[in-house]
């Protein structure tokens, strides 16, 4: 089953030479500017689709989210041969969009994923509705949020709930490989690798709330974080078994973007065992996310 993976870097700036001729006139006072705000591309959305970009208060939260809408009309114009303006998605809340038209590629199974500088988002490129696949994609930035003036142990203690025994002493276990880097540092590597992990899952099953994390506990076999995707972790399910929770057909491909994002992909198809093969993900720049953009018409007010 040929997936595609994609991801880019927000902090990637914007130049005038990829967005021309859709901005000029707003940059014709300086004709010198070549770096312009990614609030222009919000030309290249639908109405219900910026106004729900429009009431994210940080900048950050909007450009991630932007970036992130512009990679799922990028990745079907590109794997669907649609039409850039022909994608129609719903306003649900949900782990990801639903798309509503093309009515043919409802059952494009896609997920996508946002934190710290990253936008990551994985799909199916050709579908076969006698083999449906649940995909999931979640990022984790290792630095975003500092734990300070605790210990991994009264940090951890606020997670029991989600992680299992197993799980818990796989994090306080981890080795001190660079001694520039503290035991705390290589513990909450381990906490959110797993983390990471378990938001992938939960995005495949596109479940809310109420799901029990305890139930699945998973098994990182391959001790080394390497830019090389990794496909040795495997996942165990206890007791009791979630409803929506299929045991069979599970796998998980993880690796780091950088120093400091990890991030894991969840694919369960009972039909395939191969979904997912280790391929390297495929980093975005401007010009090759929006390549295959068109405007939408200017809505008048």
């Amino acid at each position: 089953m040929p997936l595609a993976r994609w991801a880019f870097n927000i902090r990637q700036p914007l130049l005038l030479e990829n967005v021309e001729p859709l901005v000029t006139s707003l940059t014709a006072s300086d004709p010198h500017k070549t770096i312009v705000p990614v609030s222009n591309l919000l030309n290249y959305l639908p109405r219900t689709e910026v106004d729900a970009l429009l009431q994210m208060r940080l900048e950050d939260d909007m450009r991630r989210a932007l970036i992130g809408r512009l990679m799922i009309h990028a990745f079907f114009t590109a794997h669907h041969n649609c039409h850039w303006r022909d994608l129609v998605f719903d306003n649900a809340e949900s782990s990801k969009p639903t798309l509503l038209s093309p009515e043919h590629l409802k059952n494009v199974s896609f997920n996508i994923s946002h934190h710290g500088n990253w936008v990551i988002l994985v799909g199916e490129t050709e579908t076969s509705p006698s083999s449906p696949v649940r995909l999931g994609v979640d990022v984790v930035d290792f630095h975003e949020q500092q734990v300070s003036g605790e210990s991994f142990e009264a940090f951890s203690s606020c997670f029991q709930d989600q992680f299992t025994a197993k799980e818990m002493t796989f994090m306080q276990e981890a080795p001190v490989e660079d001694s520039s880097q503290s035991i705390m540092e290589y513990r909450l590597k381990r906490f959110y690798r797993l983390w990471c992990l378990k938001e992938s899952m939960i995005k495949a099953l596109d479940v809310q709330s109420g799901f029990d994390l305890k139930t699945i506990e998973f098994t990182i076999q391959d001790e080394e974080e390497t830019e090389k995707p990794i496909l040795s972790t495997v996942i165990e399910v206890h007791e009791p078994q979630p409803e929506l929770l299929p045991q069979e057909g599970w796998s998980f491909e993880e690796a780091l973007l950088d120093s400091a994002h990890c991030y894991a992909i969840a694919a369960q198809s009972v039909m395939e065992k191969t979904i997912l093969d280790g391929s390297a993900i495929r980093r975005f720049d401007w010009k090759e996310l929006l390549k295959d953009a068109v405007p939408y018409p200017v809505v008048q007010s």
